[in-house]
């Protein structure tokens, strides 16, 4: 008997590829010459801190000046890819984001040690709930899977234009 283990889900090139520095430090990293403006946070995974990462995105994507619009549909992915993270993910759950020309990189990913699966209701309302990915599609220019043995990582990109300078 074969003990052959499916393959990684994943849609689109590996995220390491795609992602290369996003795991630096932080939680803001300097915007050196020549390096896109980036930030992360990692948090434990649990639903009440969804709203923790949201507030700290809002700080950062507010710093970068993005669109109003923009920062909406941001907020509006890392709100969804959070609380997947925090309901179906691992010990922790994890935000990065990357300004690059033209693009926001929003990265979501759940990692640390497996926890265990929460009971699901039986009869749970099916406009709460399933359809956080098909909002991240939906905002995203492009949306990017990657599960394994780690956890699951989930990067959105949204295109961008900076707002103008804010009177302040």
């Amino acid at each position: 008997m074969s003990s052959k283990t499916a393959p990684p889900l994943v849609e689109g090139p590996p995220l390491a590829t795609l992602w290369s520095g996003a795991m630096g430090s932080g939680p803001l990293s300097p915007e050196a010459p020549g390096r896109p403006p980036r930030a992360r946070f990692t948090l434990p995974a649990h639903e009440a801190l969804v709203g923790c990462l949201r507030r700290a995105a809002r700080t950062v994507l507010s710093r970068w000046r993005l669109s109003d619009g923009t920062v909406d549909s941001a907020l509006l992915i890392v709100g969804e890819l959070a609380a997947n993270a925090a309901v179906h993910g691992r010990s922790e759950m994890s935000l990065h984001l990357v300004l690059a020309e033209g693009s926001l990189g929003i990265l979501v990913g759940d990692h640390g040690d497996p926890a265990p699966s929460p009971a699901r209701a039986v009869d749970g309302d099916p406009d709460e709930h399933g359809r956080g990915l098909d909002i991240v599609h939906a905002q995203a220019a492009r949306v990017e899977l990657h599960h394994d043995d780690h956890g699951t990582w989930i990067l959105a990109t949204l295109a961008v234009a900076a707002s103008p300078a804010r009177v302040g």
